[in-house]
């Protein structure tokens, strides 16, 4: 037996490991418990300019990825993403929803949509920026919301 490092995995090497992780997760939970879910603001002609990405697991809603394009800033476009992704979570049995953050990103505006701060990565990663006067590194918070 031998290990391989790579920094780029390709996609058939991912989903060998996730169909391996599901097999052995099949004996503990249902098969159906995990759904993607993507949610997008498009325009006539299909091009993106926003968009939610996650997963509902079980009782959860797992953001994994919100983005609103900075055009559309300001309008409610990511609340209404939230919402969506809220109403169809609940449509599939949900009662609660998870996301995680930078400090430099969303932080305040998942408080503003009833999301609770329940854990935080201190010195997550650095930053680039180079003024003394700025953190030195960013960190991850993880925050949850009761739905209904």
């Amino acid at each position: 037996m031998k290990t391989r490092i790579t920094a780029a995995p390709t996609l058939d090497e991912i989903e060998t490991v996730k169909a391996g992780l599901r097999a052995y997760n099949k004996n503990f939970i249902p098969q159906n418990s995990f759904k993607e879910l993507g949610i997008f603001i498009e325009d006539e002609s299909g091009n993106k300019s926003g968009g939610l990405i996650g997963e509902t697991v079980g009782n959860y809603l797992m953001i994994k990825y919100l983005w609103v394009d900075e055009s559309l800033r300001g309008q409610d476009c990511g609340t209404h993403l939230i919402r969506q992704a809220e109403e169809e979570a609940m449509a599939r049995g949900c009662r609660y929803a998870l996301v995680d953050t930078f400090s430099f990103q969303a932080r305040p505006f998942y408080e503003r949509q009833g999301y609770a701060c329940k854990m935080t990565l201190e010195e997550f990663i650095a930053d680039i920026r180079p003024l003394p006067e700025l953190e030195a590194t960013h960190q991850r918070f993880y925050l949850t919301k009761k739905l209904g």
